[in-house]
């Protein structure tokens, strides 16, 4: 399953809010946002860099920076009013930096099922579960799952865990093999945490159990 983030399109079918229009197209759609998201990445570096949180000597340090700050400032002016085009440079160097900056992070193998899951669930709605030949039409009807056949979109649910079963009564009709709500409603909600049978001290080790002896 490709999981290339400039990739148009993901093997995994999208949220059914996914979008209209061509694939293509809406992946450059959000193209544009890139240079914000990058800028807003450097700008958190940069203010976390200047107020020194983690620095032994932090007041020092906020005073340090903060005086390189305000003569970078200045000389930033300087240049805009002597060289403008030194500044059109450097302006676009960081807006580069921003773009890299901004480079989605590629999906793991566990958001793309759970994305799978909330597409499911939202096509379920209301109802107690959906026949898999509605489900794939209406995967099928999104750009970004149009390639898909019902093969592999069978092999997708598979691949994520969802139990298909033979025979679903949804309303009035029956027989058709389908998903039930209660199940993705299952996989979408967090395993247990096993609590200890017995409590234990902390820094204790917890008591073995004894041994009969042979």
């Amino acid at each position: 399953m490709p999981t290339d983030p400039e990739a148009p399109t993901l093997e995994l079918p999208p949220v059914p809010a996914f979008g209209h229009g061509r694939p293509r197209w809406a992946a450059q759609r959000i193209h544009p946002r890139r240079i914000s998201v990058g800028h807003l990445k450097l700008y958190g570096r940069l203010r976390g860099w200047a107020r020194a949180e983690q620095h032994p000597t932090r007041g020092k340090a906020i005073a340090a920076r903060a005086s390189g700050l305000a003569l970078g400032a200045l000389m930033t002016w300087r240049t805009a009013n002597e060289q403008p085009r030194l500044l059109a440079i450097a302006a676009g160097a960081y807006a580069i930096a921003a773009w890299r900056a901004g480079r989605p992070i590629p999906p793991t193998e566990d958001e793309l099922r759970r994305r799978v899951l909330l597409g499911v669930q939202e096509l379920i709605g209301d109802r107690p579960g959906i026949h898999l030949r509605d489900l794939y039409t209406e995967f099928q009807a999104r750009p970004a799952a149009a390639h898909l056949d019902d093969a592999r979109l069978r092999a997708v649910l598979v691949h994520c865990g969802i139990p298909i079963h033979k025979s679903l009564r949804i309303g009035s009709q029956t027989g058709r093999s389908g998903i039930k709500a209660a199940d993705i409603a299952t996989l979408l909600s967090p395993a247990p945490v096993d609590a200890p049978s017995e409590p234990v001290d902390a820094g204790q080790p917890a008591t073995e159990a004894a041994v009969d002896p042979a």
